[in-house]
């Protein structure tokens, strides 16, 4: 590990700067129904950035445009898993809202963290993407002489919609230190399953992790864990059919049914919960409870959660189960096991045995620093990343 490589000291600057954000924020009231590592992503790209506005697109009239186009020289979006298959009218309202937007401000885009999400193996044919997704990345297309995407994947994809002008820049998560010397943390022994910190998206699938997690008291850090959230704030005693409305309205079809059917003890859960679950909604002491020293590691299938966990010094093990998570371990080289390892392997402690490794990664990072580097640079961006080690 590098000295001060940890980001639990940062904050953002207030106001300023001739970048506008419109997409992600860095930051959510307690108990906000939102993805919450998507903060990390948010938060990344202000870091690097430095001073910066935010532009609330529901208060866009046209003083505040001609405001902002006085004051600003570039509109920097940031998004995530933003292109998907099927019908989600309020994917497509968002969408047309940014697009509006840009077009309304007429400035230059850069773009942060663009990619799509669909099913491992899934064809790029078979993906059905909306009419308003498709103007959103022409419209960026226009104002963008390059767009940022996180992989190979999302890169292919918005070549078959006939967007062009494209490159692979990964997530700027992985660059929020500012380092070009940045290292991922090695793992020296076999992490104690009492000192892991563990993230989940779909319990049913991930039940191996979380029951080990569980009996050994590992931490449980949150995303979109809004039932969590609310559950660690009853007493003792609950049971999963006397749990009050607004708290039983939160629990998904199926993590209902593993409790209904013992697969998982809800009193055992409940407790675990109490004791060991957290969710942040800013960045701060997210990173202040990553770098406490209480953790070996860190494990899921939240590329997010890992990453905050990366970056604060903790080793990370990335499950993948989409396309989004492969390409970006891909692109970066990140540690990585897939999905069947939860159930093919007996101990927490033999995946990390198994799959961490760091080889991949001190390979990918310093290219691909430079070009993100690069990426900021070329567009005339004002950024605080150290320049590119010479080779």
């Amino acid at each position: 590990m590098l000295n001060n490589q940890s980001t639990t000291d940062f904050v953002l600057p207030v106001g300023g700067g001739s970048v506008g954000f419109i997409g992600i924020p860095s930051e959510r009231p307690p108990g906000t129904r939102e993805n919450t590592g998507n903060f990390l992503h948010g938060f990344a790209a202000r870091h690097i950035i430095g001073q910066n506005q935010n532009i609330p697109l529901n208060n866009l009239t046209d003083e505040m445009i001609e405001k902002y186009r006085s004051e600003l020289t570039h509109i920097a979006f940031i998004t995530a898993n933003a292109i998907r298959g099927g019908n989600n009218d309020v994917l497509a309202a968002g969408h047309r809202k940014v697009a509006d937007a840009i077009e309304k401000l007429d400035l230059p885009v850069i773009v942060f963290g663009l990619g799509a999400q669909a099913k491992i193996g899934q064809a790029i044919p078979d993906m059905d993407i909306s009419a308003e997704t498709k103007r959103l990345l022409s419209v960026i297309s226009h104002y963008s002489p390059k767009i940022a995407v996180r992989g190979e994947f999302t890169a292919d994809l918005c070549k078959h919609l006939g967007v062009h002008n494209i490159e692979v820049i990964g997530c700027q998560s992985c660059f929020i230190s500012r380092r070009p010397d940045f290292k991922i943390p090695e793992l020296t022994e076999t992490p104690n399953a009492d000192r892991l910190v563990v993230n989940v998206t779909y319990h049913a699938r991930e039940l191996p992790l979380i029951k080990e997690a569980m009996s050994e008291g590992a931490a449980f850090i949150g995303q979109t864990e809004h039932f969590e959230y609310e559950l660690a704030q009853l007493d003792e005693g609950a049971t999963i059919d006397n749990l009050p409305e607004n708290v039983r309205s939160l629990i998904s079809p199926q993590l209902y049914n593993i409790f209904k059917s013992g697969r998982l003890d809800f009193s055992g859960y409940h407790r675990w919960v109490r004791e060991k679950f957290v969710q942040y909604y800013s960045m701060p002491p997210w990173f202040a409870k990553l770098s406490s020293g209480e953790f070996d590691a860190c494990i899921g299938t939240r590329f997010h959660g890992n990453m905050a966990a990366m970056q604060s010094g903790v080793p990370s093990l990335w499950i993948v189960h989409d396309s989004r998570t492969q390409e970006f371990c891909d692109y970066l080289g990140l540690p990585q096991a897939p999905l069947k390892a939860l159930s093919e392997e007996k101990t927490v402690g033999d995946i990390f045995d198994k799959y961490y490794r760091t080889d991949g990664f001190a390979k990918k990072y310093q290219e691909a620093y430079t070009r993100f580097y690069a990426y900021l640079t070329e567009h005339g961006v004002p950024h605080k990343l150290a320049a590119p080690l010479r080779n």
